[in-house]
């Protein structure tokens, strides 16, 4: 099969296209036969060498998200869940820059029939992270407001659309007002910010001068401004950490407020985790899909050999939402 394997750590020069064996599989899990699969932050970082991989998955083949066809099913797996020829798609901890790949059956969900292969694989990391962490973990409520950081990143952008269809105010910050322009229709509000000062600005246009909930996708010394922009009871998720892992906290304000900050990943978690926030997420938030009152924004489509152009063009900063491969094209297109 092919698969594009990390050489070294470094540029996305070090991604190259070599010839591996099919993955077993084993009586729990099913083999899939990968047709598209997506981008992430978290691979370029990999690809770097500051973000390992968990010490039981492939180390030098990455990816996360995939959708395909299952090829076959292990015995224990309840053949009235899965069959070969099922459409398929979900979370993987690694593997899914090629073009197969064994997964717990417990994590693997249907694709919808309105779904494209590469709609699909632009789905399972980014809404499924922005759902466990702004509904499952910060508990967000219909008429609350919701605060995104890095509003135009994949996940920025799936947690304002699952938000809206939950009638949650939504406002975005991004440091690019290009970026601000092309993702206004999905945000009530897109503050383009400087220095990373934003607070004031939030205040101003929030409901009673503060927002429930922040998903906060950038770190560092944004997680300080947070604060400033939460009112009582408010819930704090930190779920990346572009800008650093450091900052400097006013807890008196955490104490007044008694607001509550947490950092979530969802790579590290076992399969039976991963298993029970996919199953979560497939019941409350893939019917919007099915509806297509959410529909998952792409940037660029590249063919699998072209990968190293994907991860050159997320490294640029210019996207907004998924960057996909398509490994039903060519790398002629």
């Amino acid at each position: 099969m092919r698969s594009i394997v990390i050489t070294a750590a470094g540029g996305p020069e070090v991604l190259q296209l070599q010839t591996r064996s099919k993955p077993l599989y084993s009586a729990e899990q099913i083999l899939v036969a990968i047709k598209a699969t997506a981008i992430n932050r978290a691979d370029t970082l990999q690809r770097k060498g500051k973000y390992p991989a968990p010490a039981d998955v492939v180390q030098d083949v990455l990816g996360l998200e995939y959708a395909g066809i299952v090829e076959a099913v292990g015995a224990n797996v309840n053949a009235g869940d899965f069959k070969a020829g099922d459409r398929v798609f979900g979370l993987a901890p690694a593997g899914t820059y090629q073009e197969y790949i064994a997964v717990d059956a417990s994590t693997v969900m249907h694709i919808p029939a309105n779904l494209s292969y590469v709609e699909a694989a632009a789905v399972p990391e980014a809404y499924i992270t922005a759902y466990d962490a702004i509904c499952l973990q910060a508990e967000l409520k219909a008429q609350e407001t919701l605060l995104v950081s890095a509003a135009a990143s994949g996940v920025g952008i799936a947690a304002a659309q699952i938000a809206k269809a939950m009638n949650v105010k939504v406002i975005g910050t991004v440091r690019q007002q290009a970026k601000a322009e092309r993702i206004k229709a999905l945000f009530d509000h897109v503050l383009t910010i400087e220095g990373g000062q934003f607070a004031e600005a939030v205040n101003a246009i929030a409901p009673n001068s503060g927002v429930d909930v922040v998903l906060e996708l950038v770190g560092g010394n944004y997680v300080e401004e947070d604060l400033k922009c939460v009112r009582r009871l408010g819930r704090i998720m930190v779920v990346g950490l572009l800008a650093g892992p450091k900052c400097e906290l006013n807890l008196a304000a955490l104490l007044t407020k008694r607001i509550t900050v947490r950092g979530t990943s969802l790579r590290s978690r076992s399969n039976d985790e991963k298993a029970k926030v996919t199953r979560a997420f497939e019941a409350n938030i893939l019917p919007y899909f099915v509806s297509g009152s959410i529909k998952p924004i792409i940037e660029k489509v590249f063919p699998l050999e072209q990968a190293a152009a994907a991860h050159a063009l997320m490294e640029a900063d210019q996207n907004i939402g998924k960057i996909v491969l398509n490994l039903e094209l060519n790398s002629n297109g």
